[in-house]
């Protein structure tokens, strides 16, 4: 406010912007400034049900207007607004109603809507009500572990299965990976869709499986994505063997080109390689030997880590899946003790702090994780690892 009443210029972008994050209390204060543009998408955002009227009855024709007037009020919650713009929807596109009426009826689909707020607005307005409807369905399945209602769902809109919701395809299969859904992984390559007939996009369900200690569910995963032949997937893979071959005779790192190694790898989205350099630095030869260790670690590789850290890989390395921490804030929220015991058995730095938060391990147990028996677990080693070294330094 203090901006703006200095004279700060407000592009239409920033507009856009709180329409996204659904920033309520910045829309009111842009509202108040006379700031936002008099149309229907931001008359539905401010739940203006009159203003939404008088619009519609100007200029309402244009159904890609309507829909995203009509997500924007599902993602905002007003229930009333997103009913009136449900009926101009399907007044233009009559399908939809016949569709809306055959399942839930209007007013549950918009109360689905709100409840299960679209994620991705763009995504959501591309699509039109009907197939957000849908997409939602398919993805709270998963979530849930409905898997048959997934697979019920997946099979009566078969248009989600076809080359052009590749995207979709490989977003369920990530969001698989991550929460360890093997079965809906199965179900869904057993319905043939066109990801196992044509060029993937990139994708980070590899990396997640890496990541996350689900490497049983590589054996689906490489039906589509190549395994990446490189220094980190072979420790993630505890192929000791392989990894050595990555260091020459001297025992120094032998990898070639830095940038066919993760997290540089060519099967990596574009932005998740970008938004890595952004927070870690440009890929480089520790960085390389740091996820390598990370891998192996996450994965109980144990033997493979004890090589990786005798050859450069530094322990205390601020590796992290999001953001910059450690290997140890990584494993609280995996509940791998057995790693993590191997970590503080090898000396890692338990003062290591993230970079959001400025918290150690133990912070993130106690407050992110709000695990108070993690938290007392993790105190106490550092206590009895400090007990050691005063022991051992009293022998000397």
């Amino acid at each position: 406010e203090v901006l703006i009443d200095a004279g700060a210029i407000v592009t239409p972008s920033v507009c856009e912007g709180l329409l996204e994050s659904r920033a309520v209390g910045l829309l009111e204060l842009f509202e108040h400034k006379g700031l936002l543009p008099r149309t229907l998408k931001f008359f539905a955002a401010l739940d203006e049900a009159d203003a939404v009227r008088e619009a519609l009855a100007e200029n309402g024709n244009d159904l890609l207007t309507v829909n995203e007037a009509f997500v924007t009020a599902c993602r905002f919650a007003h229930e009333t607004v997103a009913t009136l713009l449900l009926e101009r929807a399907i007044a233009l596109d009559p399908e939809l109603g016949r569709k809306v009426d055959g399942s839930l009826g209007r007013a549950a689909f918009v109360n689905d809507l709100i409840e299960d707020t679209p994620k991705d607005p763009r995504r959501a307005i591309a699509l039109g009500p009907w197939k957000t409807f849908v997409v939602g369905q398919v993805e709270r399945a998963l979530h849930e572990r409905e898997l048959s209602t997934f697979v019920a769902v997946l099979q009566r809109e078969p248009w989600l299965l076809a080359e052009e919701y590749l995207d979709f395809q490989q977003k369920l299969i990530v969001d698989a990976a991550l929460n360890d859904r093997e079965a809906f992984i199965v179900a869904l390559l057993d319905l043939g869709p066109a990801l196992l007939r044509t060029q993937p996009p990139p994708s980070q369900a590899i990396e997640i499986a890496f990541t996350y200690a689900h490497t049983h569910l590589l054996p689906l995963l490489t039906r589509i994505w190549p395994l990446p032949n490189d220094l980190p997937h072979a420790a993630g893979l505890g192929d000791l063997t392989r990894v050595k071959q990555w260091f020459d005779a001297s025992g120094a790192p032998a990898l070639g080109d830095v940038e066919s190694h993760y997290p540089s790898s060519p099967y990596m989205p574009k932005f998740r390689v970008e938004e890595y350099a952004h927070q870690f630095g440009p890929i480089s030869v520790q960085r390389v030997l740091d996820s390598a260790l990370a891998f192996a670690v996450i994965n109980r590789h144990f033997d493979v880590a004890d090589f990786l850290l005798a050859h450069g890989a530094d322990i205390n390395t601020k590796w992290n899946s999001h953001e910059p921490a450690s290997i140890l804030h990584h494993l609280v929220f995996e509940d791998n003790y057995e790693s993590m015991q191997y970590l503080i058995d090898r000396g890692i730095d338990l003062t290591i702090t993230d970079y959001r938060w400025n918290s150690t391990a133990y912070g993130w147990a106690l407050y992110g994780k709000h695990d108070k028996k993690m938290a007392d677990w993790l105190e106490d080693a550092e206590r009895r690892r400090s007990l050691a070294a005063d022991a051992k330094n009293a022998a000397r």
